[in-house]
């Protein structure tokens, strides 16, 4: 006993001494303490025996998870090594690398761990309270050992991966490692995979919620938020993007399984086969006379539960008019009111809600569209303030989604060929085109027949169209669902082509500025043309090579466009290049230079240079696209001319060429979060049923 404490002291001793200048240390040395311990408790078990000079022991390290720890009694103490694994899978110790732990032992067994000692006697200590023999070869000891990953941690990891991440609306977004955690509903987050053994933070899944977030809030896709809700009225919020729909849905799907709020039907369904799901569509229309003291450029803030989940952009006077529209699906039962502020945009970095209103959703008729004037109420007295309301057109459903097979009848008539339920449905939808648009685009992809969809459809609006300037200049059901298309497959190519130098003008303190309006004072329009010049060649050269990375399915369509065309407007002969430029550039390539968020290009907002900058390359490259020079409508721009006057021709067969794809190549089906009984639910629910009587007068 006495040499047991004896060791005790001894090492307590030495520690205390290498930490006095360290105490924050001290958690470290209580874990060696408690290893030595472990190791005295097993010799002592062991038959009352000491573990000779020269015995060792490695182990996973309690104080750094993922390292290990090499114990070895020399004559008077115990002594402990670090042995550190790489990101190369190699294990580092005394500043050495080995392949293996295996490695590290053979070599100290030949060569003096430390003076007159080398690696002897094998120690085993597989388990707190199991106690071996002492004649066990290290070899079949150290077999037993393997490298503790970071999964070893969590008993029952559900789900992991990297999500960006925001703590705040004011905060910048950060690509970090979650681990979801089942057993104890949290959810861990990491600085990056390998540092999975060092959590950054924890949210504890068990006191919240989880709510989608519309592209408008941040200006960027696939959004959604978890809301901390404490005893008290106080909310932390935390923030998501995911890189696709798919990743961010398959993460909120996930989430909302732990939360304390779980979703169950806003009404229980008698049979187990069918399932309730909410929605709620809100169009934000127009104000009408808000306080002049108050407001200049009017936005609105949309809130489900008082949690706010989408936004307007800003409009300016006393009547400002949005129209904006905002579809939430598959809410939450929980969700039983939607609130709308309005605030003031200005250049302070908070900006307050000025004007409220509020609607319970059981106010609203279920599936019926209702068109009012809300009155709109102050969170301060405002002194002669003239009645101020907002209208708004809105629509609160309930569905019941029954099995898949109930809608094979109705699947077959949307999917014929002729297309006669869409084409009349095209005529009626009116402000739903956007969302028959997302509906038939899921269906239709689902089944891989997408290509067969837009093909016909673009094929009767060049048929319907007499001048060939305004092709594809109104916003039709074939134009919503072709640039939904492009959005949801061209995302790798639009990274590609833009994503490296918008980067570069994000980090640029040059600006780019030709307008003499806009002109600081002594600014040199020369240099800032020249580097304007620099960034559209380089951009407009990585649109050029990015050309294979679009998708088959994409390049087949824009054939068949530059086929159609020419069919029709046999002397035209640039009406090829046109009619995918139209498309290409006008509505994927320049919407996601003006605004890079869109697309996931950047996570925060770009500074007023480089948000300026970016806007006057989005009108240099679109002008070249369109073949065009600049005129007298901005003058200004014309020192960009020499540059679309040199690279017309390669414009021109950049874009002829995005159409050599005749035939059609096999495709893999497109899964989704939301399932294909849903999405036919949807379309009944969202569009058949609204436009009944509508489309019944057209049928007949």
């Amino acid at each position: 006993m006495c040499n047991y404490l004896a060791t005790i002291t001894f090492f307590i001793f030495l520690l205390c001494g290498v930490n006095k200048k360290k105490m924050s240390h001290l958690q470290d040395v209580n874990s060696e303490f408690i290893e030595i311990l472990r190791i005295l408790k097993i010799q002592r078990i062991n038959h009352n025996k000491v573990t000779p000079v020269c015995s060792f022991l490695v182990r996973p390290s309690d104080s750094t998870p993922g390292d290990y720890s090499l114990y070895f009694r020399s004559t008077e103490i115990i002594r402990r090594f670090k042995i550190s694994p790489t990101p190369s899978n190699q294990f580092m110790m005394g500043g050495r690398y080995y392949n293996s732990i295996d490695d590290i032992i053979e070599h100290y067994r030949k060569e003096q761990i430390v003076e007159g000692h080398n690696l002897k006697y094998a120690l085993s200590v597989q388990h707190q309270e199991q106690v071996l023999t002492d004649t066990v070869e290290g070899k079949e000891i150290y077999n037993t050992i393997r490298r503790k990953t970071k999964d070893a941690f969590y008993k029952n990891i559900v789900k992991k991966g990297y999500v960006l991440f925001n703590k705040g609306k004011g905060k910048r977004w950060k690509n970090l490692y979650f681990i979801l955690e089942g057993n104890d509903s949290q959810l861990i987050y990491f600085e990056s995979e390998k540092r999975a053994t060092k959590p950054k933070g924890l949210i504890d899944l068990s006191v919240c919620s989880v709510y989608e977030v519309h592209d408008s809030m941040f200006g960027r896709p696939n959004c959604f938020q978890i809301v901390v809700q404490h005893f008290s009225e106080e909310q932390c919020i935390f923030y998501f993007a995911g890189e696709t729909p798919e990743q961010a849905q398959d993460w909120m799907k996930c989430l909302q399984n732990f939360c304390n709020n779980l979703r169950k039907p806003s009404q229980p369904c008698s049979n187990k086969r069918l399932r309730q799901v909410s929605s709620l569509f809100l169009n934000v229309e127009e104000a009408h006379k808000l306080p002049s003291k108050h407001f200049t450029n009017a936005y609105c803030n949309i809130y489900l539960n008082s949690i706010q989940v989408a936004k307007t952009h800003p409009r300016e006077g006393q009547n400002p008019v949005w129209t904006e529209e905002f579809i939430f699906d598959d809410l939450s039962s929980e969700i039983n009111r939607f609130e709308i502020s309005l605030s003031n945009k200005t250049k302070k970095s908070k900006e307050n809600d000025i004007l409220f209103m509020c609607c319970p959703l059981c106010r609203l008729q279920r599936g019926q569209m209702i068109d009012e004037w809300f009155p709109l109420s102050s969170h301060v007295p405002l002194k002669n303030m003239a009645p101020s309301s907002l209208r708004l057109r809105v629509r609160y459903s309930v569905e019941k989604i029954m099995p898949v097979e109930v809608y094979n009848e109705l699947k077959e008539l949307v999917l014929l060929k002729e297309l006669h339920v869409i084409s009349a449905l095209a005529h009626v939808c009116g402000q739903d085109r956007t969302l028959l648009a997302s509906v038939l685009l899921r269906i239709f992809r689902h089944e891989n027949l997408e290509a067969q969809l837009l093909r016909e459809l673009n094929d009767r609006e060049i048929s319907a169209e007499d001048e060939a300037t305004t092709l594809f200049r109104a916003t039709t059901l074939a134009s919503t669902l072709m640039e939904q298309y492009m959005k949801a497959t061209a995302t790798p190519f639009v990274h590609h082509a833009l994503k490296d130098t918008i980067l570069k003008i994000m980090e640029s303190r040059q600006s780019c500025e030709l307008n003499p309006s806009k002109l600081e004072k002594n600014e040199d329009v020369s240099v800032n043309l020249a580097h304007l010049l620099i960034i559209v060649s380089e951009l407009v050269e990585k649109i050029f090579m990015a050309a294979e990375i679009l998708p088959p399915t994409l390049r087949f369509i824009y054939g068949c466009l530059q086929k159609a065309v020419q069919q029709k407007w046999p002397r035209n002969t640039t009406m090829r290049t046109r009619v995918v430029s139209g498309f290409v550039f006008l509505r994927l390539i320049c919407p996601a230079i003006v605004n890079p968020r869109i697309f996931n290009i950047i996570a925060d907002p770009p500074s007023p240079i480089a948000s300026r900058t970016l806007t006057l390359v989005a009108k240099a490259v679109q002008n070249l696209a369109n073949l065009v020079e600049f005129g007298a409508k901005e003058p200004y721009m014309e020192g960009v001319n020499p540059f679309i006057k040199s690279n017309k021709h390669r414009m021109i067969k950049f874009l002829d060429e995005l159409g050599v794809f005749t035939e059609l190549l096999q495709q893999t089906q497109t899964h989704y979060a939301v399932t294909n009984s849903m999405m036919m639910s949807r379309f009944i629910t969202t569009v058949c049923v609204l436009q009944s009587q509508t489309l019944l007068q057209f049928l007949l």
